[in-house]
């Protein structure tokens, strides 16, 4: 005898009818008024049909726990996602199953926290190289000089090159790599299925064969100079699994690719972001210039613990403006979330905007707050309110490094400058791969001493 069907599943609070246009309508205007309509009209599930898929979003942190964390074997990577394939490969922010385990594996080691420390003085050297050129005050288009900066950091660490020659060559190619899948999801927003997967155009596809040569050349050159050193790939290409085997070229490829990307453009946005939020709370900012006047010491792999507001302000600035937005899953089989059934292969969203964006975990949320984070309140969260690295057995590897990145960057900036915003309006957003803002952020810095 056959199992009588879930009821639960038919009774999945979701738009249909007037709610569906309406969600239609916020969908053309945007991915972000889409999520937070449907939090808003339905709550903390929601699930919809789509150009065939069925949709749902989960924005209740114990929902949010069992797909991330509980029963994470029963989702594999999101349709988003793969659209990264062309560049990252097989890597560990692609793959699934059995090949992400050996992964992780092989790849986590090399960013754990003791590993780390020793690239905060090429973090706090290359920001000084960056601000020496401002002089008394500089306006800059800021989001551009950020991404510049994370990238020969990036470089520093994972390869230990400064690659002064070969950076701007490297620089337009991620740019250009990076916005052909921001363009494909544009044209997609593939969280839905479409039919048509938009080929890359030649300036994307001279930008991938571009990295790929000086991923390539310098993987080669590691693999017949292994002289000690500090750099993440050695760590890489000397790492092996359980049965003594070493990462294939094409693994370490995919990985270094990953790395180099997902430490990269993240991190940008971050220091972008929290750069903005305080040229427009100057309030927040003259506590950060206090608490780093008042420090001892130089700057080290320890700053987030010296400087506890400024950690603060980097947390602020990725719950109101996480880079990794949205997280993505798809069904492996039919799975029980909570009450609600979810059938193999339908599509998962985790709106992390909106979660962090909720008045049920934060009080007034919408305020810029560096100080509530100062009495404990990470603990005290539900374990998935705040998840601006993912979570689960797929939390980023590299949450430690950009925590540490993001915090030196932005106090080796501040304990000179003091920064002013000089856009006309709120910075827009351009959600896609990553929370872009939309155009530049225009920031102007005046030196303090």
């Amino acid at each position: 005898m056959s199992s009588p069907p879930d009821r639960s599943a038919l009774q999945v609070p979701g738009p249909s009818g007037l709610t569906l246009a309406l969600t239609l309508r916020d969908f053309a205007r945007g991915p972000i008024p889409m999520i937070e309509g449907l939090q808003e009209r339905f709550g903390d599930v929601s699930r919809f049909r789509f150009a065939g898929n069925t949709m749902w979003q989960f924005g209740d942190p114990e929902l949010i726990e069992v797909v991330m964390l509980r029963k994470a074997g029963d989702f594999i990577k999101d349709q988003i996602t793969h659209e990264l394939d062309d560049l990252v490969g097989q890597g560990l922010l692609t793959s699934d199953g059995e090949l992400w385990r050996r992964q992780r594996k092989l790849a986590a080691p090399t960013l754990q926290r003791r590993h780390i420390q020793a690239y905060a003085e090429a973090m706090v050297r290359l920001t000084r190289a960056m601000i020496e050129t401002w002089g008394d005050q500089a306006d800059r288009k800021f989001h551009h000089d950020s991404m510049e900066l994370t990238l020969r950091i990036v470089v520093k660490t994972l390869f230990n090159l400064e690659m002064e020659h070969e950076i701007d060559r490297i620089g337009r190619a991620v740019e250009d790599g990076m916005d052909a899948f921001h363009e494909r999801v544009h044209t997609m927003w593939r969280f839905i299925k479409t039919y048509v997967d938009p080929p890359l155009q030649p300036v994307h596809e001279r930008a991938v064969e571009t990295l790929d040569d000086v991923l390539g050349d310098l993987i080669r050159e590691r693999q017949r100079d292994q002289s000690p050193g500090d750099d993440l790939l050695l760590r890489l290409i000397q790492a092996r699994d359980d049965e003594g085997h070493a990462m294939s070229d094409r693994q370490l490829r995919d990985e270094a690719m990953t790395i180099f990307l997902a430490g990269h453009e993240t991190t940008a946005l971050a220091i972008t972001y929290a750069l903005y939020l305080l040229a427009n709370h100057p309030g927040a900012q003259q506590r950060v210039h206090d608490e780093l006047d008042h420090r001892g010491g130089a700057l080290g792999a320890n700053a987030a613990n010296d400087l506890p507001y400024l950690k603060g302000v980097a947390q602020e600035a990725l719950r109101l403006y996480p880079p990794a937005w949205i997280v993505g899953r798809e069904a492996a089989v039919d799975v029980k979330v909570g009450p609600w059934h979810v059938e193999k292969g339908d599509q998962v969203m985790i709106p992390t905007f909106v979660v962090h964006r909720n008045e049920r975990f934060f009080d007034d949320p919408l305020r810029f707050m560096p100080s509530r984070w100062l009495d404990g309140l990470e603990k005290r969260l539900p374990r998935f309110a705040y998840l601006p690295f993912g979570g689960g057995p797929r939390v980023c590897i590299g949450n430690h490094f950009a925590m540490m990145e993001l915090v030196l960057v932005l106090a080796t900036i501040l304990e000179r400058y003091r920064v002013e915003d000089l856009s006309e309006s709120v910075v827009g957003l351009d959600p896609s791969v990553t929370l872009r803002p939309k155009g530049d952020v225009p920031l102007r810095f005046v030196r303090r001493w």
